[in-house]
């Protein structure tokens, strides 16, 4: 391997910049696979002086490496060469694939009358002006101080505030675990970052949210999944894979899961929790729901009964606040604090300080359990007026898998002989979005995986009367569905 390394070299009257020349170099010894996968890097100070260069300048090499996912780096331990991605069979194109994906989040802006897709509150849902109260107060209290860069941990007033606000509900979080996080996502994408090498295997729920499978795949895990039940996922099954072979994460959402809207029962939190402790399975547990409950029961997270520090618990206020906030924070024992915070500096040094600002008064002025009120009811209404609709328009004979019990999602099968594409694409055509099951799948692309039946909708972004005109929408185009002949064929998103 030394003499490898020893075979770059730099041309000085060159007129490609050094970084690019090494760039370049390292990106063949890559592709043309005379270094193998997983392979260390020199050190940046190493290369520097083998070529009698500037160390920024080596910087500036693994970072365009690593930034076209030719290397990938392990924070502590240096730069690794990244396995090279084979091209692959794609029934859509990667645009299609994204457009659905951002259609769930909320991020496209459509042109439908309708919008069952997106599970982000219609912005009329905003409590704009409480939150105005709380940014003009933070203004006047804390002046130019708002706008400098808070700790990559986050304000500490903030995560006294979360501290307080959920040790009140059953959960018992120290303050020096908090970490304030930019949205869920940013979560997931640290934690892959510190917890995976290339290669390792983690374990998901199936049906799943599609951002926590592509941060596995950006890390190229060897991903299996679990099968979702109405109470959570098979335990048996679970166990007997760990007992078979080490797995480095598993990825769950206990509460009103994303797409399915089930809650794992208390037993099975408690016996996954034993798995966990017996097997050293670290869980990620993604929580932006739990508060939505409908039936007068409280959802305690799985971190409620975590008492061995094997769940890493993340807390989103996308659904149930304001998006584009993008505000989240999550749990970690103090042994892994340094290597993520490390990761959070890299990314984006921390969380805007305004918001932190105005979300720790937010919190102090009782403004959040007063907005959780007013969108728990409203939620409510609307749960149960789409619940209604579709038992009166849809089914049967399309079933609904699970009957949630609070949430703001609906999973539904079509019966045998029309996919959700065929309903999705027909649906578009009629000034209604929803999101087909494949969407949710871990092997959605592969060349004889099954076309999906199911389908999710929700009602976060709808008014009562576009869930009357909606369902009534879909309905009718169920009927024409299932009494036409139609074209199987694949017809292109547009």
């Amino acid at each position: 391997m030394k003499e490898i390394w020893e075979s770059i070299s730099i041309d000085r009257n060159s007129k490609k910049a050094i970084y690019q020349q090494l760039y370049n170099q390292i990106k063949s010894l890559i592709l043309d696979r005379r270094i193998s996968t997983n392979s260390q890097l020199p050190a940046i100070r190493k290369m520097a002086d083998s070529l009698d260069i500037n160390p920024a300048t080596v910087v500036k090499a693994y970072e365009a490496l690593a930034e076209e996912e030719y290397i990938y780096k392990k924070v502590g331990s240096g730069s690794f060469v990244a396995p090279i991605q084979e091209d692959s069979f794609y029934q859509r194109s990667d645009k299609e694939e994204d457009s659905l994906e951002m259609l769930g989040y909320g991020q496209i802006e459509l042109d439908e009358d309708i919008n069952f897709a997106s599970a982000t509150p219609s912005s009329s849902l905003f409590p704009v002006e409480d939150f105005k109260e709380a940014i003009n107060k933070v203004l006047d209290r804390d002046k130019g101080e708002a706008f400098t860069y808070q700790k990559s941990q986050g304000y500490y007033p903030l995560r006294e505030s979360i501290q307080k606000y959920f040790n009140s509900n059953g959960m018992s979080i120290p303050v020096n675990e908090i970490q304030i996080v930019s949205g869920a996502q940013q979560a997931i994408d640290l934690l892959v970052k510190i917890f995976l090498d290339y290669g390792d295997s983690v374990l998901i729920e199936e049906p799943t949210y599609p951002g926590a499978i592509s941060a596995f795949k950006s890390r190229a895990a060897e991903i299996e999944s679990l099968p979702t039940m109405e109470d959570g996922i098979d335990l048996d099954l679970l166990e007997n894979k760990l007992s078979k072979k080490n797995y480095r994460l598993l990825f769950t959402m206990t509460s009103f899961q994303n797409p399915t809207g089930i809650c794992w029962s208390e037993a099975k939190k408690r016996r996954l929790i034993e798995l966990a402790e017996q097997y050293n399975l670290i869980i990620i547990e993604d929580d932006c729901l739990s508060e939505l409950s409908y039936n007068g029961k409280s959802y305690l997270p799985l971190k409620a009964y975590d008492k061995s520090g094997q769940v890493i618990y993340i807390k989103s206020f996308s659904k149930i606040f304001m998006p584009g906030l993008r505000l989240a924070f999550l749990t970690l024992p103090d042994k892994y604090r340094s290597k993520l915070l490390a990761a959070k500096h890299a990314t984006d040094i921390s969380t805007a300080g305004l918001t932190q600002r105005a979300m720790d008064y937010y919190f102090r002025e009782g403004l959040w359990e007063k907005h959780l009120e007013n969108i728990k009811e409203l939620f409510h209404e609307r749960y149960q007026l789409m619940l209604n609709q579709l038992r009166e328009k849809l089914i049967p004979p399309v079933e609904l898998v699970y009957e949630p019990n609070g949430g703001i999602y609906f999973w539904l099968k079509l019966p045998e002989g029309i996919s959700a594409e065929e309903f999705y694409l027909a649906a578009r055509e009629n000034k209604v979005a929803l999101l087909p099951g494949d969407i949710f799948k871990l092997n959605k692309d592969a060349i004889n995986s099954t076309k999906s039946s199911y389908f999710r909708l929700s009602f976060a972004a709808v008014s009562d009367a576009e869930i009357k005109t909606g369902i009534t929408r879909l309905k009718d185009i169920f009927d024409n569905l299932e009494n036409k002949s139609i074209d199987k064929g694949y017809i292109p998103l547009v």
